[in-house]
């Protein structure tokens, strides 16, 4: 389940990654068929766009001649997709990290119990005798004394 959730956060990151990847794609197609760059600033965002793909977020703030000026310099320069998009890349990165530990994870329980199979294997081909007088390879201490605590003999 937990591998699951690490792979649903890479496909939910992976969403406005590739509309950035898409918008810039069709920005850059509109530019070699001669219609010239279309500007998508983040400024998009707070403004009155009539764009289909532009969700209209003007309900927030409304960018006019009194908001603050680097603040309006840099949503004039910034892509409005590249937030979003560095966003999905962050959640992408958690998902990726998360199924890298649940793949380590997996692998070690593999490989305990491959070598646990190994050595009862090796356990039942071994033709030699034991050196014990009940026949056991491994010691067995079921037949000892209880002690508690140190006793003086």
């Amino acid at each position: 389940m937990a591998l699951m959730f690490s792979v649903l956060l890479v496909l939910v990151g992976a969403v406005p990654v590739l509309f950035f990847a898409g918008l810039i794609g069709w920005q850059v197609i509109t530019l070699f068929q001669g219609g010239g760059w279309v500007p998508l600033p983040a400024l998009l965002l707070f403004s009155d766009a009539s764009l289909a793909f532009v969700p209209d977020l003007s309900w927030i703030w409304h960018a006019s001649a009194d908001s603050p000026p680097p603040l309006v310099w840099v949503l004039s320069r910034v892509h409005f997709a590249l937030l979003p998009a560095l966003a999905g890349l962050a959640i992408m990165a958690i998902g990726v990290r998360g199924v890298l530990i649940r793949r380590a994870a997996i692998r070690a329980q593999q490989k305990h119990h491959e070598d646990r199979l190994r050595r009862v294997q090796d356990y039942q081909r071994d033709d030699r005798p034991a050196d014990t007088l009940d026949g056991r390879r491994e010691p067995f201490f079921a037949n000892l004394p209880r002690r508690r605590g140190i006793v003086a003999e």
